[in-house]
């Protein structure tokens, strides 16, 4: 799976511990890695998407510094029955790339399955939303100049060769909505590397940084834009619990006399709940739990009822949590909880492991459980939303 391999190639659970977000750093891939991301978008699959899916600006839009007004490779396509599309012409829309234009595909995830599975899987291994988006270039221009962005990236090459210059952070772990902001780009890279096929690069937020396709060749890469958890949302969180207490829910008090012993009781409350040693965890684990799923429809089962021994099945979340409390197993994903007796705990954890099982197989995993009684459990899962149907064996 491609998420294994970036996993294995940025060095595991170090990563997210000591350089997501941190620093900048390109991962070059050896010549065995070279095609490690092939599959995941060929220019054949790029050419069906663009043919095939009515993608408008912003989705799909060409940049070269700028967006490029859609009127110079578009015509307006009215429909009795459907919303009107600009639809590109090809050799406009050829004509434009000639000319130095990038083309970008936003959320290409949401589209193409090799490319979601990638996501799916890198938001259960790092614990956030994943959103990737794709570019292709071909000449030395620039899409969008010297910039930032507001999240973390890991970017694949899939194919060709692209340049970068890093310019580092002027303004530490900025925000997309934040109380300062710098516009004044560095004019001196710190760093400049080509990104061969297979390589990987982190980039975090805040981070100056330009790339164009000035190798002579046509570049097609992957940018897996890593929603942020900041302290920011964990102090929105920690304001959530705190409803649990009675001088939180009371009206800010208007009589100066009571306003200091009051903010003095809230200070002593919000110390208690952050001194707390598993608090962070606590909260990573409610973002999990929380998390919603990937869209995937389980079409005609899910409406017939009618799985089989041979039925592959998986959990539609990717970062829910199996636990054991109180006598009985729990699966807790996208915002929901299910209490299930210790019996299904073997089915639950195989669930867990986010790899489509048989129905089959589940029930060698737990034998104690009569076949209608398994299938009962999985329907109502997949009648909840949290399984999914991949097809049959």
């Amino acid at each position: 799976m491609s998420a294994d391999l970036i996993s294995g190639r940025l060095g595991g659970d170090q990563f997210p511990a000591q350089v997501l977000g941190r620093s900048h750093r390109r991962y070059a891939a050896n010549a065995a890695q070279a095609t490690d991301f092939a599959h995941l978008l060929t220019w054949p699959d790029l050419n069906q998407l663009l043919a095939t899916r009515r993608l408008d600006v912003p989705r799909m839009r060409l940049s070269g510094g700028q967006t490029v007004d859609v009127a110079q490779y578009t015509r307006l396509q009215t429909y009795r029955r459907m919303p009107n599309w600009n639809a590109p012409i090809p050799h406009l829309f050829h004509e434009q790339l000639r000319q130095g234009a990038t083309l970008v595909v936003d959320a290409i995830d949401e589209m193409h399955p090799p490319i979601n599975t990638m996501a799916a899987a890198l938001e259960a291994w790092l614990g956030t939303r994943v959103q990737v988006n794709a570019y292709a270039s071909w000449t030395a221009k620039e899409g969008f100049g010297v910039h930032w962005d507001d999240h973390d990236v890991i970017v694949l090459q899939v194919s060709g060769r692209k340049r970068w210059r890093i310019y580092g952070t002027t303004r530490q772990a900025p925000l997309y909505s934040d109380v300062e902001v710098d516009n004044d780009a560095p004019t001196k890279p710190i760093d400049e590397f080509t990104m061969e096929p297979g390589d990987v690069l982190h980039v975090p937020r805040g981070c100056w940084h330009a790339a164009s396709a000035s190798e002579g060749e046509p570049s097609l890469h992957l940018t897996c834009g890593l929603n942020t958890t900041t302290g920011a949302d964990f102090l929105g969180w920690i304001n959530g619990l705190m409803r649990e207490h009675v001088e939180v829910r009371s009206d800010v008090p208007r009589n100066r006399t009571d306003q200091a012993a009051w903010t003095y009781r809230l200070a002593e409350l919000i110390t208690q709940r952050l001194q707390s040693p598993d608090v962070v965890e606590e909260y990573w684990d409610h973002l999990n739990q929380k998390a919603p799923a990937r869209m995937a429809f389980s079409l005609p089962v899910a409406v017939t009822g009618t799985l089989s021994a041979s039925s592959r099945v998986r959990l539609a979340s990717h970062r829910g949590t199996v636990n054991e409390e109180n006598g009985q197993v729990v699966l807790s994903a996208q915002g929901r909880r299910w209490r299930l007796a210790p019996l299904a705990a073997p089915v639950l954890h195989r669930l867990a492991d986010h790899e489509p099982v048989t129905v089959k197989e589940l029930h060698r995993l737990a034998p104690e459980i009569s076949e209608d009684a398994l299938m009962s459990l999985l329907r109502r899962l997949m009648d909840d939303g949290a399984l999914v149907w991949e097809g049959e064996e």
